[in-house]
């Protein structure tokens, strides 16, 4: 019985990378529709300019978007993922009911963590398109349950002329109906349990996707092609810059001109992240252009957003002033997506409506004259 069971235990992880010995899953999983014609989601890839810059700017801008103030808005951050991972890849943990499709992607990604190993880019692409989908899932069910909600309570209104046709079976004064009619009564006062709806901002454009996913924490250029090669576009590449950091790199870049120690002591940050912000830059570049000349990769758009003044919010540990600086800073980012939106649409309406004429060859008698009229004073 025992040697049973320490069979069936290392069975799954016999060979890393292929949980439970199967890839059916994994080709299911790469041919899963994201983008689709009923759904149609805009995936933005954001990533600090400098490594200060992610440190200031990210987190702020996911407290905003957690909390929530847009209601098709999702983030996506890498600790998101590594949780999920972690979660849904511990075989003792699961529960068969509650699993969602193709969660058979964390084992393996567990078993490297549990190693101290990096997660491959293949790996985290797969990964990623199973969060991805588990996104897609929470807002077309949100999407329906909303529909329904609308439909009952058109069900709910009954006409003028059934209310005068039933006029013969009212109940008498002081009926039991009459007493429930006054519990329902509207007061100012709230229950215990009663909890208001959230507020959303509700800026996004009419003629857009039906939901927005924003991806932080990610610093691996080639994830972009990957992705688009198991059917996640991703859209645009944000730059999220500081015009605070600007200004100090400027002051360094004269103070080092001038050989004069900086009187401001520089943020520690972590050699590890600086590095990854670099490459990332350094080679996002030659990722966008490693697809085929039909590629989607050539679509992807590489924007930037500037954070005017991040003085009074970075002096303060207030948790009010970072929620106050994420908003600002998701509402730059969102209304850049919206921008970029519609350039799309303008550029595409160009696309359909030029015409293009084919203009004849010019012969070859024509062309001594016109090197004559060249070298004539």
């Amino acid at each position: 019985m025992q040697a049973g069971k320490k069979g069936s235990a290392k069975k799954p992880r016999a060979t890393p990378g292929t949980p439970a010995g199967n890839k059916t899953f994994e080709a299911e999983l790469i041919k899963a529709q994201f983008h689709e014609g009923s759904w149609q989601a805009c995936v933005s890839l954001l990533v600090g300019r400098s490594p200060e810059e992610e440190k200031q700017l990210v987190s702020p801008l996911a407290r905003a978007v957690l909390k929530p103030q847009r209601k098709l808005f999702t983030i996506l951050s890498r600790d998101n993922v590594l949780l999920k991972i972690r979660e849904l890849g511990n075989p003792r943990a699961k529960k068969s009911d509650h699993l969602p499709m193709f969660y058979e992607i964390t084992e393996a990604a567990k078993a490297l963590l549990d190693a101290g190993e990096e997660i491959p880019c293949d790996l985290m692409t797969k990964v990623l398109k199973f969060m991805l989908l588990q996104i897609k899932a929470s807002d077309k069910h949100r999407r329906e349950g909303e529909q329904l909600k609308t439909e009952g309570r058109e069900e709910k209104v009954v006409p003028p002329s059934d209310n005068k046709a039933k006029g013969s079976n009212r109940k008498p004064k002081g009926s039991s109906s009459a007493v429930e009619g006054s519990k329902q009564k509207k007061t100012g006062l709230k229950r215990r349990d009663d909890v208001d709806p959230p507020t959303f901002i509700d800026d996004e454009p009419d003629p857009g996707p039906h939901h927005y996913i924003l991806l932080v924490g990610f610093y691996q250029p080639q994830l972009i092609p990957l992705l688009d090669e198991v059917g996640v576009h991703v859209a645009n590449v944000i730059q999220l810059c500081s015009e605070q950091a600007q200004t100090r790199a400027e002051e360094q870049g004269h103070r080092s001109e001038e050989n004069r120690p900086s009187t401001r002591a520089p943020q520690v940050l972590d050699a590890e992240i600086t590095l990854k912000v670099k490459r990332f830059w350094s080679g996002l570049r030659a990722a966008l252009d490693s697809g085929p000349p039909d590629s989607r990769l050539h679509d992807v758009v590489q924007l930037s957003y500037t954070v005017p003044d991040l003085t009074s919010c970075l002096q303060t540990h207030d948790s009010d002033a970072v929620l106050s600086l994420g908003s600002r800073i998701f509402e730059g980012v969102a209304n850049l997506i919206y921008d970029c939106l519609d350039w799309r649409r303008q550029h595409q309406h160009y696309r359909d409506n030029v015409k293009l004429l084919s203009v004849p060859c010019v012969g070859r008698d024509s062309q001594p004259e016109q090197v004559n009229m060249l070298e004539s004073p």
